[in-house]
């Protein structure tokens, strides 16, 4: 059986009537795609009830699809824990071509918060959708 370890839970005003174990925004809503979530719904709730949120610790979430333990997850639209996609920078193959090393610009990357915001780590497998999976929260 899995369990969950909630170090911190607070509360928001639901926005929509929301299930418990799925993403939640900081609008009360449920969590948009690669947005970053306030914590997992910990109830059942209506709209415009208060609605207790886990926002540290070991939460239950159900999976958008197969996860693996230990991978980042991210927001699917529906809430869910998905996997994060894996960060990759490339530099264009077309243009002029380099002949020295001071030719080549070095790339800048700039900013702390990525397109895709990790909510949490996955501590089990989910071999497919809507499957429990212990997720850390962050």
């Amino acid at each position: 059986m899995k369990t969950e370890q909630l170090t911190l839970i607070t509360s928001i005003t639901a926005a929509a009537t929301l299930t418990k174990n799925l993403f939640v925004g900081f609008d009360g809503a449920l969590c948009s795609a690669d947005a970053k979530a306030l914590g997992v719904c910990n109830a059942d709730t209506l709209i415009g009830e208060q609605m207790p949120i886990s926002v540290s610790g070991i939460a239950l979430v159900y999976s958008g699809g197969a996860v693996t333990v230990g991978t980042s997850v991210s927001s699917d639209s529906a809430g869910k824990a998905v996997a994060s996609t894996v960060l990759s920078a490339t530099v264009p193959s077309t243009g002029t071509a380099v002949t020295s090393s001071s030719a080549q610009p070095e790339m800048d990357i700039a900013g702390s918060v990525l397109p895709q915001a990790i909510n949490g780590f996955a501590l089990d497998v989910a071999s497919g959708a809507d499957e429990l999976i212990r997720v850390l929260i962050k």
